[in-house]
């Protein structure tokens, strides 16, 4: 039994029976309780009495004059919520002064979609295709939904994630208590495949952390227990990207008096992103990262022969010596005849030649317990960029799809979203008149 009531004088306004069952035994765990598909419309009708009445609560006063209001005609408007669809009937309200209240749940709400069902459309979306998306979600309603369609979540995520970046963008999202002394980011980009034949962009990622945040977790394995994660996809020669890693670079403490060091694969995009930060911070330090230094020489075989000069070439690059390293490369190109051979060692020369200055004494960092790799930076390029946009999935993105997908899972990530979403809603739904 579903009643509205006047709470002042316990008058019963409206009563509605949902159901009038027998209880009798559960032969069968179905039996027990009520099914999926009948628990939905329980709460339908429920909601439906509820909503009738509370709508009749809108704009009995003239905002306008503040005279008392009369009714002015019904009107029917649909209303979303999070696992059921409502026909609302909305009295719409007038005023002698002229003022005419609105005839629909979008004229009084901004939009006829409740702030759940668009919060989980953005999410599921985000996680996994649309139309994978639109069936999860019609399965928790036990029924399939034009709210929740391919094209109706495709615009919830692009606007979740429009507004999430104006928020990430903006002074107030930056401003914070903390007061770091030193911070480390890692800089990275990921290739998205684009409409077009053999068509791709790249999208850029940075992470900004407290090395304090650094935990081990065993001998090999370090883990982050708090960062800001952001990224673009835009092509807008890296304004976006920029402002947004300032951004982050500040929410984690970023001061005058900060130390912040970047490290980065080498890529002159990264490098610009990093030296964007040098009017910001007292020093920046820019390095190129070991992992990706390492990855370069997976991909040359030598004969056993020239190992161990090629082994001396690492060496010199651990120790960073970088001349040193490249007049072994040098020594070995005269010493090979595989023309691959050579094309490798040549592609290797101009990537150490190309990133001398961000080439550091990595053995040294080590020892004294400083950042030297960006692993770590890898595994969120993966995260944020593969598990949605790469891998197994086929689809095709356009850069603007790939961003708005990109600033939800990078608040995500950050595990920032409630408090996202908090100024999200904000935003989004503004308070009725």
């Amino acid at each position: 039994m579903a009643q509205c009531y006047d709470v002042k004088t316990g008058t019963v306004i409206e009563e509605l029976l949902v159901r009038d069952d027998k209880l009798e035994k559960a032969e069968t765990l179905k039996e027990l309780g009520y099914l999926h598909v009948e628990q939905i419309h329980f709460l339908q009708a429920i909601q439906d009495i509820k909503i009738k009445h509370q709508i009749l609560l809108n704009n009995l006063t003239c905002p306008k004059c503040a005279a008392k209001s009369r009714k002015d005609g019904v009107y029917k408007s649909s209303f979303h919520a999070a696992l059921t669809d409502h026909e609302v009937m909305v009295q719409r309200m007038a005023c002698k002064c002229g003022w005419r209240g609105p005839m629909s749940i979008e004229g009084i709400f901004g939009t006829n979609v409740h702030p759940n069902l668009l919060e989980k459309q953005a999410l599921q979306g985000c996680k996994e295709s649309y139309e994978k998306s639109s069936i999860a979600l019609n399965a928790e309603s036990a029924c399939k939904r034009p709210a929740n369609s391919h094209s109706q979540i495709y615009k919830a995520v692009k606007l979740v994630g429009e507004k999430l970046e104006l928020i990430k963008s903006s002074e107030e999202c930056s401003t914070s208590n903390k007061c770091s002394g030193e911070l480390i980011a890692n800089i990275d980009g990921g290739h998205i495949k684009a409409r077009g034949q053999g068509r791709s962009f790249e999208a850029m990622i940075a992470s900004v952390h407290n090395p304090k945040n650094l935990q081990r977790v065993n001998k090999s394995h370090n883990t982050i227990l708090a960062k800001t994660i952001v990224a673009s996809a835009k092509e807008d020669k890296q304004e976006t990207i920029k402002l947004l890693f300032k951004n982050a670079c500040k929410i984690e403490g970023l001061t005058k008096e900060t130390n912040l060091t970047c490290l980065a694969d080498g890529a002159e995009n990264c490098k610009s992103i990093a030296e964007s930060m040098t009017d910001y911070c007292n020093k920046l330090t820019y390095i190129l990262d070991w992992f990706h230094i390492s990855m370069k020489f997976q991909n040359i075989s030598m004969p056993e022969e020239l190992l161990s000069l090629f082994d001396q070439v690492k060496w010199n690059l651990w120790h960073g010596k970088t001349d040193k390293a490249l007049q072994r490369l040098e020594e070995l190109k005269l010493k090979i005849t595989d023309k691959a051979g050579v094309a490798k060692l040549n592609k290797l020369y101009n990537y150490i030649d190309n990133n001398k200055s961000g080439i550091v004494n990595y053995e040294e960092r080590k020892k004294e317990g400083l950042v030297f790799t960006s692993n770590l930076a890898e595994s969120t390029v993966n995260t944020l960029i593969n598990e949605r946009q790469k891998g197994k999935q086929k689809m095709l993105w356009s850069r603007d799809g790939a961003h708005n997908i990109l600033q939800i899972r990078s608040s995500i990530a950050s595990k920032s979203w409630q408090e996202d979403w908090q100024k999200l809603e904000l935003q989004i739904y503004p308070k009725a008149a």
